[in-house]
């Protein structure tokens, strides 16, 4: 059976129509109620009031609400095939004045059944052409959608910078040779994204690229939402996935697919959840269960994702199989080759096969290049060249300079996998991979054991299983947070156990500390939340002893990176202890990277790292164009030989401010280190640094004013410093604290 099925385009999925009739720039029809305001949406009931909105600029800003379903079927008497999109169209797709929709949908949960749209050469085709930044699509489904053209094309939109929620397509997007960008919903997408679902089978014929079966481009962010469909191409295909084609610094949360990803000869880069991960895009609890196939010469190919370029994956799973014709190469289980990216708890159990003369093959990964990290994960799945066991691969095919690859803690079963080698990883037999001892060991965060971290990452029964994810597990069996991750009722974090547990949460949500948290006893090996897009209010709280023994090189602090548009305030961090590798790269208190905003906060204890260390503060190892504010740290840094950029506050600061903070700890590596600083190791491109102090005696620092130990016990040593709101201070007693620490001065 060939592995590559040709696609079948018009003369089989329009055999009825002889006439394409395009979307005229209608005036309103009668609506059937409202006036188009906020309180007051305009009512749709018909066909003809749908189309009527088209590209009429009164409109295309106003708010909608579908009142009943509404069938496009061009069969029925006054039904068309449309060559443009049904609304914000944009005729000429070349254009920079495009036509976009940037009003409300409300849907409701009806349904717009078959629409058609024919186009040899159309652009930004679907119901919608473009929904603009302001853009709202609510509760929308759309039944046995057809649509034909040749690139920017889904079921619901061309091209998304707006918000979708709680939509779903079932039908076909079809394209001819050369097409791209093509999705099952949307065909680009720089908006948010959630709840929202394909069954669509998307098809391309040569030379195609960028597609896939929710979204074919992404560039903003998806949470929970999933394709079921299938995703087709012809030979030398590129960037197809079975959930996003190319995710281009986009963002995948609680996300999954089903879909079928299939391409012909010489095709690359394709992944049961993703073809290409580029660019800091991110994975978080993600899985793909599809096959995954390409025909001859075909490479590059993951059950999750065909190509990672400097993204991250954490606690993500692929259980489909991989497949490539003779000649093919770089094949993984979960990921076909990976430069730069970083792997956390992630897991492989498909078979991944090749035809006579494939190579570099591997159960979870084909190769592993420069700069990237893989930690806590294994595969399972039988690796075949021909019909024969490979016998190597069994968790990696090959990877680059072991000093510039970090493979830390990972497994693979030799038995079922037929592979007694790999590059990378260790082999053990299968009553081993089912054995607790052989994780814990390794200092997996295994339910129930606390010691090893609260997050619970891995669930391992007795008799016979390997881990589970806990983010696949029943819902039932996790540990539930108080509230509801809103601002107005935030989850709330009192326990160990709940701040573990927020790695299996929406990283985008509102968090709250309700209680000062004591993690004594706890070590974890990894960071306890690797990535942070929402807002923790510490509320005036402290976390003690916070302990990470980090073996890998990915960002190591409370939180591994704080995202832009993120916020920390109002924090404690006491006694922490970070103890990170040779090699090892951000590592600080409170965060790893800081790309978001924090103030208010204070860290104390010990951050260390290894030889040839690089950004490591107290507070923050790198801010990369973040803030920092109102902030001090007491933290000794240690780093060893060759080490650089230390800092008492920050390591490495690159456009971000830090203003009105302090750091008093000894900062301090071995030799041939360079760049070390009392407050901030590397201040890059003269970032504003304004307001800062820290502790003579100590060490130097270029961007921030010395004060001895007398000066550093009085408020007038500290310029313009708000002593009524935000800091306090005991003259003569103690450095500054922030106010809500509730500092009690002795009697003079």
């Amino acid at each position: 059976m060939p592995l590559f099925r040709t696609s079948i385009f018009k003369a089989c999925l329009f055999p009825v129509f002889a006439v394409a009739l395009s979307v005229p720039l209608a005036t309103a029809a009668e609506f059937a109620g409202g006036t188009g305001e906020p309180a007051d949406p305009y009512q749709i009931a018909t066909a003809e009031q749908l189309v009527s909105i088209g590209n009429n600029p009164d409109l295309l800003g106003k708010y909608f609400r579908l009142i009943d379903d509404i069938d496009l079927d061009p069969n029925l008497p006054g039904g068309q095939v449309f060559s443009t999109a049904v609304i914000a169209a944009s005729p000429d797709p070349y254009t920079s004045r495009r036509r976009k929709f940037t009003g409300r949908f409300f849907a409701d949960g009806h349904v717009i059944r078959n629409l058609t749209i024919d186009s040899d050469d159309g652009q930004y085709l679907g119901l919608f052409g473009y929904i603009g930044t302001d853009g709202r699509v609510y509760n929308l489904n759309l039944e046995a959608v057809r649509i034909r053209g040749a690139a920017r094309m889904g079921a619901l939109a061309g091209y998304c910078d707006g918000s979708l929620v709680d939509c779903m397509a079932t039908g076909s997007v079809t394209g001819g040779d050369s097409s791209s960008w093509l999705g099952g919903l949307i065909g680009i997408h720089a908006g948010g994204m959630a709840e929202c679902r394909s069954e669509v089978a998307v098809s391309a014929g040569d030379n195609s690229f960028t597609l896939g079966g929710l979204v074919g481009m992404l560039e903003g962010r998806l949470y929970n939402c999933a394709a079921s469909g299938s995703v087709e191409a012809g030979d030398g295909a590129f960037h197809l996935g079975g959930l996003v084609g190319m995710s281009l610094e986009g963002n995948m949360e609680g996300c999954h697919s089903d879909s079928v990803v299939l391409a012909g000869d010489r095709s690359w880069s394709l992944g049961g959840l993703v073809g290409r991960l580029d660019s800091h895009g991110a994975l978080i609890r993600c899985a793909a269960t599809g096959a995954v196939t390409a025909g001859q010469g075909g490479h590059d190919l993951g059950g999750l994702v065909g190509q990672n370029w400097y993204g991250s994956m954490s606690y993500c799973r692929a259980t489909g199989d991989v497949t490539a014709g003779s000649g093919g190469h770089t094949l993984g289980g979960l990921i076909g080759s990976c430069l730069g990216g970083r792997l956390l708890a992630c897991s492989a159990t498909g078979d991944v096969t090749g035809l006579a003369g494939s190579r570099l093959l591997g159960g979870l990964a084909g190769r592993i290049q420069a700069a990237s990290t893989v930690t806590h994960c294994y595969a399972t799945g039988r690796l075949e060249v021909g019909e024969s066991l490979h016998g190597r691969g069994g968790l990696v095919g090959r990877i680059g300079s072991p000093q510039d690859v970090q493979v830390v803690s990972c497994f693979w079963d030799v038995e079922t996998s037929g592979a007694s080698d790999s590059a990378a990883g260790r082999g053990v037999d299968t009553a081993q991979m089912q054995d607790r001892r052989t994780f814990q060991e390794a200092g997996w965060d295994l339910a129930g054991d606390r010691a090893d971290g609260t997050a619970d990452v891995w669930n391992l029964a007795a008799g016979g299983s390997y881990p589970a994810l806990a983010a696949f597990v029943d819902p039932n069996d996790r540990h539930v947070l108080e509230g509801a991750g809103k601002s107005f009722d935030p989850y709330l974090i009192a326990t160990p156990e709940d701040l573990g547990a927020m790695v299996h949460y929406n990283r985008f949500a509102w968090y709250r500390l309700s209680a000062d948290i004591d993690l004594a006893g706890i070590t974890w090996t990894t960071t306890p939340v690797p990535a942070f897009n929402g807002v923790l209010d510490g509320n005036g709280h402290r976390i003690a002893n916070l302990t990470i023994r980090s073996a890998g090189t990915e960002p190591v602090g409370l939180f591994g990176r704080i995202e832009s548009d993120t916020w920390v305030f109002d924090l404690g961090l006491d006694a922490v202890s970070i103890v990170a590798p040779d090699g090892a790269t951000d590592v600080g208190g409170v965060a790893g990277i800081n790309a978001g905003t924090i103030v208010n906060c204070y860290v104390t204890g010990h951050v260390t790292a290894g030889a040839g260390a690089r950004s490591v503060g107290g507070l923050v190892g790198s801010s990369r164009q973040g803030t920092i504010g109102d902030c001090y740290a007491t933290a000794t840094i240690t780093g060893g030989p060759d080490s650089s950029q230390l800092g008492g506050l920050v390591g490495y600061n690159f456009l971000g401010p830090v203003l009105t903070s302090y750091a008093v700890g000894m900062v301090t590596a071995g030799t041939d280190s360079v760049h070390l600083g009392a407050l901030v190791g590397y201040n890059a491109e003269r970032a504003p640094v304004a307001g800062c102090y820290y502790l003579t005696g100590a060490n130097s620092d270029l961007w921030a004013m010395p004060l001895t130990d007398a000066q550093m016990k009085q408020q007038g040593s500290f310029a313009d410093w708000d002593f009524a709101k935000i800091w306090t201070i005991c003259a003569d007693q103690t450095y500054p604290h922030l106010r809500w620490e509730g500092i009690t001065c002795d009697p003079q």
